[in-house]
């Protein structure tokens, strides 16, 4: 496993919710093109580090009963969610697609979290309300072959 995302998320694991996670990190992350992804409320996912849509829109409202990132309307986070295979799970699950983490504890893992493809360098974090799981991070080290997406606001 990188060095960086382990110290990411030493520094990151067990968080309380804020929405947020800390300045070190995030600066850890913008060096090392690696993105962090929070999730905040029951709908809202937060992405630090990298420069590339995923940070540079920061919020995204997706997540409520999960959700695959395709098909949604925005083209560039559709583009870099595809690169990644990035998937917001619900408790375990996308409704509406059947899919389904087999075995998923909500007390465990929180109410949602986050997948990439096997072979994409990613580690979880833990994310805290009080003492129990809010959700599950997701730390991504960016592969070489990542094309940031291009919208208008990235070129400026």
């Amino acid at each position: 496993m990188n060095d960086v995302l382990k110290e990411i998320k030493s520094i990151c694991d067990g968080i309380e919710y804020s929405r947020n996670v800390p300045e070190e990190a995030k600066k850890i992350a913008k060096q090392n093109n690696v993105v962090i992804i929070v999730g905040g409320s029951d709908d809202v996912m937060y992405c630090y580090g990298a420069k590339c849509y995923l940070t540079d829109s920061r919020e995204h409202s997706y997540g409520w009963d999960g959700d695959t990132l395709q098909g949604i309307g925005d083209s560039f986070l559709e583009a870099e969610a595809r690169q990644l295979g990035l998937m917001i799970w619900w408790c375990g699950q996308i409704y509406g697609t059947g899919l389904k983490i087999d075995g998923y504890d909500e007390d465990q893992s929180g109410a949602f979290s986050y997948t990439v493809n096997e072979d994409i360098e990613s580690i979880d974090f833990k994310v805290m309300e009080d003492d129990y799981v809010y959700c599950t991070g997701k730390i991504i080290q960016l592969p070489d072959s990542f094309i940031p997406a291009s919208p208008p606001q990235l070129n400026t």
